[in-house]
């Protein structure tokens, strides 16, 4: 007899695992499938979550909610799998010309950047309300929580694999009341949910052996921090589609903010899924009623998942109503 189970999460990647753990702590039955596809964007990320973004540093959209949830939400998985995953760090950043210390010194005075900006002086600024994930390792225990009690199959599942029975997904032989989706840039290839616009932006990081250099994220057209193991990790270029050719623009940056030797240990390669408007997708299909989505992360996955997990599970569990500016709605005709 087939189990059955409330939820299929397909795709255990930071938008699947934080998912996963939602309705984990709701007391839900569900089981992951993932396909551990190796150019994961989750694979490559370096895992920063910091409130101050972009090329012209502004504050991240919907900021306060979503760090005050990431916080919340990260600090429940370490108590449920027992280990250190989320770490607090400054970033610094050095002032590039005169008119980035004109900007800077303008934002002291906006009160919207007020609980971010920790200190500035001649050389550059300290921003705070930052720091990292450590990725590789919460998706290695969330894998691990999950396949000890049942809940995690290894599958790459085709568009074939579903058939829809009177609004119940079925898949290989097990029954759900619910499927989301949360395969990232593989979604394309199922093309389910066609109408969303995905573009896929590939990204290099490294993991470098390197002297420490102090106990916060450098942010100098890459970002560089150390783990506290005489390592360093830097990245992560962004170039749009699916061609892996950052390497050597990040060894390039890495000696001109090191100004010594070092040695490459690891490289990782990922291919984020990101929207048209850089907003998270979020929602349900157009036709089919018990299929869901979580998509378009882009480089904000560690900071985004948590609170894309919670909008999608009080959309399906609470009735309430998904945030528009995440809502997949946006983009149906």
């Amino acid at each position: 007899m087939n189990k059955k189970y409330d939820y299929i999460i397909i795709g255990q990647g930071l938008a699947g695992s934080a998912f996963a753990w939602r309705l984990y702590f709701n007391g839900k039955s569900f089981i992951i499938i993932d396909s551990e596809a190796k150019f994961s964007a989750s694979k490559a990320a370096l895992g920063i979550y910091n409130p101050i973004t972009g090329r012209k540093n502004v504050k991240t959209w919907n900021a306060e909610i979503l760090f005050n949830e990431l916080k919340n939400f990260y600090i429940k998985v370490e108590e449920s799998i027992g280990k250190k995953i989320l770490y607090e760090k400054d970033i610094y950043r050095p002032f590039k010309n005169n008119k980035d210390v004109n900007e800077w010194n303008t934002r002291l005075g906006n009160i919207k950047y007020k609980n971010y900006l920790k200190k500035i002086d001649e050389k550059g600024i300290v921003t705070k309300g930052s720091g990292y994930l450590d990725v590789k390792k919460y998706l290695k225990e969330t894998k691990k929580y999950f396949e000890c009690i049942g809940r995690y199959k290894v599958d790459n599942i085709k568009k074939y694999d579903l058939l829809n029975k009177n609004n119940n997904i079925v898949i290989k032989g097990f029954n759900f009341n619910k499927v989301v989706m949360c395969r990232g840039i593989n979604e394309k290839k199922m093309n389910l949910f066609s109408e969303i616009p995905l573009t896929p932006v590939a990204g290099n990081s490294i993991k470098i052996q390197s002297n420490l250099f102090g106990d916060y994220i450098l942010n100098k057209g890459i970002s560089v921090f150390n783990n506290n193991k005489n390592e360093l990790f830097a990245g992560s270029t962004y170039n749009n589609g699916y061609i892996n050719d950052g390497i050597n623009h990040l060894k390039k940056r890495i000696e001109k903010v090191l100004n010594e030797k070092f040695k490459i240990l690891e490289s990782y390669f990922g291919i984020r899924p990101a929207s048209k408007d850089r907003r998270p997708l979020v929602g349900k299909h157009k036709v089919i009623n018990n299929l869901y989505l979580i998509n378009g992360l882009g480089s904000k996955g560690v900071s985004q998942s948590p609170y894309c997990a919670k909008e999608l599970f009080d959309y399906i569990e609470n009735n309430k109503k998904i945030n528009k500016d995440i809502n997949i709605d946006r983009f149906k005709s």
